[in-house]
């Protein structure tokens, strides 16, 4: 089996402000940028570093300000004030800057730059398109991994399916790991992100595709994720933290993306589109819940994820002391442990019932099987 990495990578302070000398490197002359308002907004370096983007290039500038994650529709009115905008055919890549949304945005607008109809015609995974435009990724935050694969995630909102534009031949041709992009950002976003993150780690991990190279991936993410987010959060990191997050986002993201996800990210999905929550705290709202039940019944593999001192435990006490640890994480990054926080009632779990039914794949994919009645009373509580 195959294990797949396609998108290059340069990290290092203040490497945004090199974007520049990327650009010539790879022959670009006409970018196009996205940036996520409120980053743009909130942080004084990343307008800065865009600034000198747009006194070196004629630079075609467009901030994400959608209040939630992107949908078709919004796709489609943000290609047509693309498209009316003076030089737009001139366009030779797209630079995103900002967290998931801003860099799945990017890469449907480089599929639809070359390629005619609405964004819902590439819904799913689409063959045989005409090259899209090259897409130069940021993240601003740490936790989606979009920078270094080829998914775009997209709502429809008519229907609340959550499914995207996939294009196997969309990957970024380069990732700029900045840590002082992502340090301007609030605790909260670390909160979210870093936690999604930590899922895509441990879905991966547990995932009966995994490899022995997606599970490396999978494990080193999980402890770069265990060793500096409480840092962070406790106001007590520095850019090395910070860096290290991103990298443990991407970490996560090869472990994934070369595996599989599992019922904690099909669960966000159902969260996400129909009660508003952000998709890293859908994610980690379940997690830790999946994860002591898959212990409880006898799935002691997270042993492989202990980094204690005492070295005499067996591998269910070793196992139950990352779950703990898990858990721990989850309560200082303020992950609400019940449903009902988000305004979620007793009479509403019919509905994550059917939605389960509906995505039986995601949850074949945990190793211990979830029947209706644990998914209520075990995940759903």
């Amino acid at each position: 089996m195959g294990f797949e990495v396609s998108s290059r990578i340069v990290s290092g302070n203040e490497e945004l402000k090199n974007i520049g000398i990327h650009l010539k490197a790879l022959g670009y002359k006409n970018p196009a940028l996205l940036c996520d308002k409120n980053l743009y907004d909130s942080s004084e370096y990343v307008m800065s570093c865009i600034e000198s983007i747009r006194l070196e290039y004629d630079l075609l500038f467009f901030l994400y300000d959608y209040p939630f994650e992107p949908s078709y529709q919004f796709i489609d009115k943000l290609n047509e004030r693309v498209i009316q905008t003076p030089k737009s055919s001139s366009i030779d890549c797209w630079i995103a800057i900002g967290g998931g949304s801003a860099m799945d945005s990017a890469k449907v607008l480089a599929i639809l730059a070359s390629n005619p109809g609405s964004a819902m015609t590439y819904k799913g995974f689409p063959e045989d398109l005409n090259k899209p435009l090259p897409i130069i990724c940021v993240p601003s935050t740490t936790g989606t991994g979009s920078e270094v694969v080829y998914n775009a995630s997209l709502i429809d909102e008519v229907t609340k399916v959550k499914m995207g534009v996939n294009y196997k031949k969309n990957y970024p041709v380069l990732a700029i790991l900045d840590p002082n992009v992502v340090a301007s950002a609030p605790l909260s976003v670390l909160s979210s992100s870093g936690c999604d993150a930590m899922v895509h780690s441990l879905e991966s991990f547990v995932s009966p595709l995994k490899t022995h190279e997606s599970k490396m991936f999978s494990v080193m993410a999980f402890k770069m994720i265990l060793n500096n987010m409480p840092i962070i959060l406790s106001s007590e990191g520095n850019l090395d933290n910070w860096l290290s997050m991103q990298w443990a986002s991407i970490f996560a993201m090869h472990g994934l993306s070369n595996s599989s996800s599992g019922p904690a990210g099909a669960l966000s999905y159902y969260l996400g589109t129909n009660y508003k929550v952000n998709h890293g705290v859908a994610g980690a709202v379940f997690i830790g819940k999946i994860s002591r039940f898959n212990h409880e019944n006898g799935l002691f593999d997270y042993s492989e994820l202990y980094e204690g001192r005492e070295n005499n435990l067996s591998e269910e006490e070793k196992s139950l002391a990352v779950i703990n640890s898990i858990e721990e994480l989850l309560a200082l990054a303020n992950i609400p442990n019940s449903l009902t926080h988000f305004g979620v009632t007793a009479a509403d779990l019919e509905g994550f019932c059917d939605f389960r039914k509906q995505t039986d794949g995601a949850f074949k994919m945990n190793p211990i099987h979830i029947d209706e009645q644990a998914l209520i009373e075990r995940i759903l509580k």
